[in-house]
């Protein structure tokens, strides 16, 4: 369930003039105990950091033990950062899902990219879906006693037997009791969906998403994603890819939900990601119809979030810019549908030329056509012969959160010095885009 090694609530940073910072503790240290109990995360210290006093027994960097005591007043965090947000170890997932993206993933990356996580605490600390197969009698009241909500549960199905074969395991604990406790005890949160064609689809589809609402308010909301398929498959189950055909009917059965979901408590409640969109061929949802981007990081909504910010910056745009300057952005295939029309408007402006190229995943496979997972080489292989101009602009979605790293282990400067051109990491916003293709003289950090 977890790794074995001890407690270790290592401190990143100290916030400058906080109370830790009074007291003593420095980056590095280890908290041992609040107020004579060990913290397991950061829930833990959270809770007991809300204390007024609060008793802190530190290992300092050298071996030390010192105790100190915070009143605090001020700042319920103390003023600590950690390293980790778990400090007993991440709980492993002991599923063998049927459409895991970790086991699709080819050998030889950095072995951080094959650990599957499935802890209840980073579904509520992270925003991480977790199916609660491990879920303990303990767990089950720690959370109800933190009232730790909301949370991201992947559901799949309600079917039960569906659900097990999706999940690749026989012994899994039904799904249904452990929400219907959250919402008798009003814990929220958010359901997912991975859609596998012939597995849970149509009617089974409509049936885990009557179930879900049946619990509303609890089940704040359902985002339904297509299933993702690498091309390293070959001693994994057969699944079928979504198919344009397959997404509108999808898409059909989401509008009909959304209409009844409406009626019944003043919700649409169920979401698609913007990848059924683009497979149908259909336009993406306005702004007001994902009520408040509830599933952002699941990929629903990102699309008509862009293309609604986009279009507030656009009418500010200038005439003419000086120096000319000729610019290719990479991105994904998905993402070129949405940066297309940013980048049409872009071209509008006197002095600039600007290619858009969508980078075929080689490395995953073709079907996989999202931004986040295109790949130093690809990138190279994509503008390989090319004429990209005075810089290449990579959105930071390409690469691992906190670091300048694709997941192939490249780097931005390993792509520039196989292309012999400049490459500048941007935000992946549409200010980030303008402000790349509009600064003057290029000078990007």
């Amino acid at each position: 369930m977890s790794s074995p090694r001890s407690l270790r609530a290592r401190v990143a940073s100290v916030d400058p003039g906080s109370p830790a910072e009074s007291a003593g503790i420095e980056a590095g240290d280890v908290i041992v105990s609040m107020n004579g109990r060990p913290v397991r995360d950061v829930i833990d210290y959270r809770y007991r950091a809300a204390s007024h006093s609060v008793r802190l027994e530190v290992k300092k960097r050298g071996g030390e033990r010192i105790a100190v005591t915070i009143e605090n007043r001020f700042d319920p965090r103390l003023g600590l950062n950690f390293e980790d947000a778990v400090f007993d170890g991440e709980r492993r997932c002991a599923n063998r899902c049927v459409f895991c993206f970790v086991d699709q993933l080819p050998p030889g990356l950095r072995e951080s990219l094959y650990v599957k996580d499935d802890d209840y605490r980073l579904s509520f600390l992270q925003g991480n879906f977790v199916t609660l197969t491990n879920l303990t009698r303990g767990d089950m009241r720690r959370i109800l006693a933190y009232r730790l909500s909301p949370l991201y549960v992947s559901v799949h199905s309600t079917d039960e037997a569906v659900r097990r074969v999706l999940l690749g395991r026989h012994d899994s604990p039904p799904i249904m009791p452990a929400l219907r406790a959250f919402a008798r005890e009003r814990i929220e949160f958010h359901a997912q969906i991975v859609l596998v064609p012939g597995v849970n689809d149509g009617a089974l589809l409509d049936r885990t998403i009557s179930d879900l609402l049946g619990i509303w308010p609890a089940c704040c909301s359902v985002g339904i994603v297509p299933v993702g398929l690498t091309s390293q498959r070959a001693s994994l189950p057969v699944i079928q890819p979504v198919s344009p055909e397959r997404a509108r009917a999808v898409l059909g059965q989401v509008r009909r939900a959304q209409g009844s979901s409406l009626e019944a408590v003043g919700s649409r409640f169920v979401f698609a990601a913007d990848e059924l969109y683009y497979l149908a061929g259909e336009p993406i949802p306005l702004g007001s119809e994902y009520e408040g981007y509830p599933q952002l990081e699941n990929g629903v909504g990102l699309a008509r979030l862009f293309l609604d910010e986009f279009s507030e910056i656009s009418s500010s745009l200038p005439q003419v810019v000086e120096p000319p300057r000729r610019l290719t952005v990479v991105t994904g295939v998905l993402g070129s549908q949405v940066l297309g029309p940013a980048c049409d408007r872009l071209r509008e402006v006197s002095g600039v030329e600007l290619e858009l190229v969508a980078v075929e995943n080689q490395f995953f496979g073709q079907a996989i056509t999202v931004s986040g997972l295109v790949v130093g080489r690809d990138i190279i292989r994509a503008l390989s012969g090319l004429d990209p101009g005075q810089a290449v602009l990579i959105p930071d979605v390409m690469l691992r959160r906190g670091a300048a790293v694709f997941l192939d282990d490249l780097t931005p400067a390993d792509i520039q010095q196989a292309l012999g051109v400049r490459v500048l990491v941007i935000p992946a916003t549409p200010r980030g885009l303008c402000d790349a293709v509009l600064a003057p003289g290029f000078e990007v950090e």
